[in-house]
């Protein structure tokens, strides 16, 4: 059985390529859209399933695996448009307990098969002085992640603790896919 990995993310493709199976990446071309009304759930499990079905219609032969990952604080904290944007969002996290989410779609059209979840990580940030945030900003790692963190890199040492599954502030919660992956396609990660 053909897995495609719609996304592009190295960190997601450096994720799933650690376990016992063969996958393709072919990132989804959608527009990234968020709707102010949404919830930070309904946001991430929409947009995951957009990317999947857009990679699924494609490839109806494949079981298409798709996710999406946001930080929220009083509100949806995306990636940064620039340096300063970074070191808002920064400001805003600094010692302070914030979520993140990820939406999972897994795709198998030619089976008719449509599976949508999320997860749910509770971080809790150090309390830092502005001299780590300008360090960290010097980084250039927070530009190209939401909440201008990455806590697999030097972002690790901005949390505090987390509550929840590490890998889904990575951006890809592993165990909820495998659990996924087992009980609706038969695919075993191990």
């Amino acid at each position: 059985m053909r897995i495609i990995l719609a996304s592009g993310s190295p960190r997601r493709i450096e994720l799933l390529d650690q376990f016992n199976i063969q996958f393709d990446v072919i990132p989804s071309k959608i527009e990234e859209v968020t709707r102010s009304h949404e919830t930070p759930v309904q946001t991430v499990m929409a947009l995951a399933f957009e990317k999947a079905i857009d990679v699924a219609n494609k490839y109806p032969e494949a079981v298409v695996i798709a996710s999406d990952t946001m930080v929220y604080k009083d509100e949806i904290l995306g990636k940064p448009s620039s340096r300063a944007d970074a070191k808002v969002m920064l400001d805003t996290l600094n010692g302070e307990v914030h979520e993140v989410y990820t939406g999972l779609a897994l795709v198998y059209k030619n089976q008719n098969i449509c599976v949508v979840d999320y997860e749910k990580t509770t971080v809790t940030f150090n309390i830092l002085s502005d001299d780590q945030i300008e360090n960290y900003l010097n980084t250039n790692e927070p530009l190209d992640k939401a909440g201008a963190y990455g806590i697999q890199g030097i972002g690790a040492l901005l949390v505090k603790k987390i509550d929840g599954d590490y890998f889904n502030v990575m951006g890809l919660p592993l165990s909820k896919l495998s659990q996924l992956l087992r009980k609706h396609f038969q695919i075993d990660l191990l």
